[in-house]
């Protein structure tokens, strides 16, 4: 099943990885699912300083049931180092803006959403859309590798369990993908 977290970064749906593989699509939600519950996400190295922060919005189950999937990247390395799914509001994006102020980083760049200048702190909040260039290249490769994040196709995630099991594989599986 070592397959697996390769076919989710190639873009392929869960009906897709079923017939390569030859086994049935509960089959692979369950092995998607073990895969992601054994990863373990990385802590903040401590020569990590800035980071970059943003969301990209995608749909689970229906396009009436809009959610958010906020995330942070180290500016330098550009690795992921943390992500949220759920609503663009003040209460869902504090879990991840406090989870990097305890990780003790210095600035934490984003765009111009009016939330963050209320849960960061001042002279750590750069607010430049210029700043955030290296994580909205990040959107574009998500949407680029992930199929349920495509923003004009019949593929979708039918529950934030599952989209967070993906983004999981995508952004912590070992990097001998």
């Amino acid at each position: 099943m070592e397959l697996l977290p390769k076919l989710v970064c190639e873009s392929v749906g869960i009906r897709g990885m079923a017939r390569i593989l030859k086994i049935g699509a509960g089959t692979v939600i369950r092995k998607l699912k073990y895969i992601a519950g054994n990863l373990v996400k990385p802590s903040v190295s401590p020569d990590c300083k800035e980071v970059e922060l943003d969301e990209i919005r995608t749909y689970i189950g229906k396009k009436e049931n809009m959610c958010w999937i906020a995330y942070a990247i180290c500016s330098r390395t550009k690795t992921p180092l943390d992500f949220i799914i759920g609503r663009r509001t003040k209460q869902s994006l504090s879990i991840l803006v406090y989870s990097l102020l305890s990780a003790q980083v210095e600035k934490i760049k984003t765009d111009n959403l009016n939330i963050y200048r209320a849960l960061i702190p001042r002279h750590m909040h750069i607010s430049n859309a210029y700043n955030i260039n290296h994580i909205e290249r990040c959107n574009l490769n998500l949407r680029t590798h992930l199929k349920r994040l495509s923003r004009r196709t019949i593929c979708f995630s039918r529950s934030a369990e599952m989209l967070s099991a993906c983004l999981s594989i995508y952004f912590w599986f070992p990097a001998s993908i």
